[in-house]
């Protein structure tokens, strides 16, 4: 029968493993953006992966739960297993983001030839560091580093200024260009949901953060909004 210590182990494996997944449906959009196409070999993959994303995250909901009701764990141990079934929640629709990507990849190739070749040029950039924010994430809970954790709170700042000028540049297409205002709006769109993505990975490390130090990151967060 196993103990508090080797349930907590056995949930952060899970975890990992749910990361990993969504790491995998990230590498499908990247794929896609910089083949500037829809791949219905790589949207089937990521229909299974989004079934494994789910099943992982109700098993840690309900293992989490099992754990804290049998166990009575101390306030350190509390707060992971509750970091753990809010991130789990979190994942999966970050999941589901990532995954409704895919159609909007498929409707641009379909309306605009032109406009499809900016998946590489414009989207793929954007798609890369965020990326390289999610993997330090990985990265940091394997490695309980919370030097890496901050290392990525202006990663996110990067993301932000790219999807602005990115935004600009695609409306001057569309200006250009009047019969590409759809796909120019999928493709702002597309831009919109990675910049979210991101957020979502910060909300992450925020939390994770709290786990490793004891600072409420979205706490200090409001408060310094109120301040402003």
């Amino acid at each position: 029968m196993k103990n508090l210590d080797e349930s907590i182990k056995g949930l952060r494996e899970h975890y990992l493993e749910l990361l990993k997944n969504l790491n995998r449906v990230l590498d499908i959009n990247l794929e896609m953006f910089e083949k500037s196409s829809f791949d219905t070999a790589l949207y089937g993959e990521c229909l299974l992966l989004e079934d494994t994303i789910n099943n992982f995250e109700v098993k840690i909901k309900e293992d989490s739960i099992f754990t804290m009701a049998r166990f009575q764990p101390a306030a350190g141990n509390l707060r992971l297993l509750i970091m753990l079934i809010n991130s789990a929640r979190l994942t999966e629709r970050m999941g589901d983001l990532l995954k409704a990507n895919l159609k909007i990849i498929k409707s641009i190739e379909e309306s605009s030839t032109e406009m499809a070749a900016e998946l590489k040029n414009t989207i793929y950039p954007i798609a890369l560091k965020t990326k390289n924010i999610y993997e330090g994430y990985i990265n940091a809970f394997i490695k309980n580093d919370e030097k890496i954790l901050f290392s990525l709170l202006t990663m996110d700042e990067e993301i932000d200024d790219l999807t602005k000028t990115d935004t600009e540049n695609i409306i001057e297409l569309m200006k250009k260009k009047p019969e590409n205002i759809q796909s120019g709006t999928e493709l702002i769109l597309l831009c919109k949901k990675l910049e979210r993505f991101a957020d979502h990975i910060l909300h992450l490390v925020f939390d994770l953060i709290y786990i490793l130090k004891g600072e409420n990151m979205r706490k200090l967060e409001l408060l310094e909004d109120k301040k402003i």
